[in-house]
């Protein structure tokens, strides 16, 4: 073969890629390499994450978000993980669709990562449905968009005014929260709110959000201050009396500050829930007595509506978990060396026939005021002839509205407490 034959040979040939040009494909695949392990491994992490909120969400004891997380996984952070869960799924499942030619150790892993994150992702989507469900059956609502985001309390929240009703036996002077309705067009309905806080903390301006949005509703919403009990100064004999003052002062000035007298609910929170019951109830039946004199003597609620009432004070003693240190200090001493002081502040002690009806709004795993307690009352007062209903929210512990004002256990509690309430001031 000629020189010139073998040369067209070679020019006709298959020419092979340089170095220099195979280098950018190489790298481009190294690449897309490194994003598909970066993206497994971003997606091993969430799938952890969401493993220990459902186990948390299904055995809350084990408390592996910690003490203070973990009774809320569900009730606060659980729509956002559910949608998070849900985000994660779907590109798990890509991801593995994408690695289908990868080694078989990678596919594996892959496929692992995406059922475990399935499943970790139903558990939550199922524990928060547990919670709508209950919610929505009991005439409350729930914005998604809220318990997304979390959002915060409304524009100016805060009351209108702070007026003096009395004083305590150290000279202290108290206090009520007043917020004014908006928008009412005749004398609105009155929700008189008694805080909780174990008897020992807590303020008049602790629901300072929720009375306001309670007024932009149409209602004429106060709080109460009460002495708080202190070592070796109980107040199981002083706060309910003081309450009553103040019940009979948000009546006597009601028509003033736009409300109606007759339409009051009794409110509370735990400690306050207590102390609600019991002040509602024996004003019904004229044993309730005061702090202060009045013209309209104590007023009976048109109803009481609670949320996580202790109302069975030496139960919570014997079974709550961390109920013995506030029980102690309001009562002065324990069930077996003051038994007639927990009867007296026992829900059950104060009931009468004809008693305003109760709402308790008791979280299924409540761990300071256990809800056998509470099941109880409601038994007890509807064997009375008082009108009681329980309301069980599932995956909540004690407190479980407290948090952000937008999440699904703050939205769940108090949605169906101003349905409930409502729904009692309008009946003839």
């Amino acid at each position: 073969m000629t020189t010139q034959g073998v040369r067209s040979h070679r020019a006709g040939g298959p020419r092979r890629p340089a170095a220099r040009d195979r280098r950018p494909a190489d790298q481009a695949s190294r690449w897309r390499t490194a994003l598909r392990v970066a993206a497994l491994v971003l997606l091993g992490l969430v799938a952890l994450g969401l493993v220990v909120a459902a186990v948390t969400a299904v055995a809350p004891a084990t408390e592996l978000l910690g003490a203070g997380a973990s009774p809320i996984v569900v009730v606060v952070y659980g729509p956002l993980l559910a949608l998070v869960g849900v985000v994660a799924c779907v590109e798990a499942w890509v991801l593995l669709r994408v690695l289908r030619w990868a080694p078989a150790t990678v596919r594996r892993v892959t496929t692992a990562v995406a059922a475990v994150t399935t499943v970790a992702t139903l558990v939550l989507l199922g524990a928060v449905g547990a919670v709508l469900t209950a919610t929505l059956a009991n005439g409350g609502s729930v914005d998604v968009g809220r318990a997304l985001a979390l959002s915060g309390p409304p524009a100016g929240a805060g009351p209108d005014e702070r007026p003096v009703y009395g004083a305590g036996p150290d000279g202290a002077l108290l206090h009520l929260a007043v917020t004014r309705p908006r928008g009412a067009t005749g004398p609105a309905p009155v929700l008189v709110w008694v805080h909780g806080g174990g008897w020992t903390t807590g303020s008049e301006l602790d629901r300072a959000a929720d009375l306001r949005r309670f007024a932009d509703a149409g209602w004429l919403a106060v709080s109460v201050e009460y002495t708080l009990a202190t070592p070796g100064r109980p107040t199981w004999d002083v706060a309910a009396p003081q309450v009553a003052c103040a019940l009979s002062r948000v009546a006597e000035r009601a028509a003033a500050d736009g409300g109606d007298p007759r339409r009051i609910v009794l409110a509370g929170d735990s400690a306050g829930g207590q102390l609600a019951v019991t002040v509602g109830e024996r004003a019904a039946s004229g044993t309730q007595p005061s702090a202060c004199a009045s013209p309209l003597g104590v007023p009976v609620p048109r109803a009481i509506a609670t949320l996580y009432p202790a109302v069975d004070l030496a139960d919570t003693w014997t079974n709550g978990r961390g109920g013995q240190r506030p029980a102690l200090t309001y009562t002065g001493g324990t069930p077996d060396q003051v038994p007639d002081r927990y009867r007296a502040v026992a829900g059950a002690s104060a009931l009468a026939p004809g008693g305003p009806p109760v709402l308790a709004i008791v979280p299924a795993r409540d761990r300071l005021v256990p809800p056998g307690g509470t099941a109880r009352f409601v038994e007890t007062a509807n064997g009375s002839g008082v009108e009681a209903v329980r309301v069980t929210v599932p995956f909540a512990d004690h407190a479980f509205d407290v948090g952000p004002d937008g999440s699904l256990g703050h939205q769940a509690a108090f949605s169906v407490l101003e349905r409930w309430a409502t729904e009692r001031i309008n009946i003839p």
